[in-house]
């Protein structure tokens, strides 16, 4: 008798950058070193600058946003 439970997540990546939309800016953590770009819907480029630290604020207008970080899928955020 096997006591063996096969599950389809067994190798879940997680990843540990997250974005986070506050008043007039994006803060981005966990992602030290990893190259970040910022557009508004428009495409219009709002920042596209290289992270250097763990937990990075970048000013954006209000508005939404993607956030797009190196290896990382793009995700859209909604700043006041």
């Amino acid at each position: 008798m096997e006591l063996h439970s096969p599950v389809a997540n067994d190798a879940i990546n997680v990843s540990a950058v997250s974005v986070i939309a506050t008043d007039g800016a994006i803060v981005i953590r966990g992602a030290q070193g990893k190259k970040v770009a910022v557009n508004n819907v428009l495409g219009q480029t709002i920042a596209n600058t290289v992270i250097t630290s763990s937990k990075a604020t970048i000013a954006a207008p209000a508005g939404v946003v993607v956030v797009a970080v190196e290896g990382e899928a793009a995700v859209k955020a909604i700043v006041k």
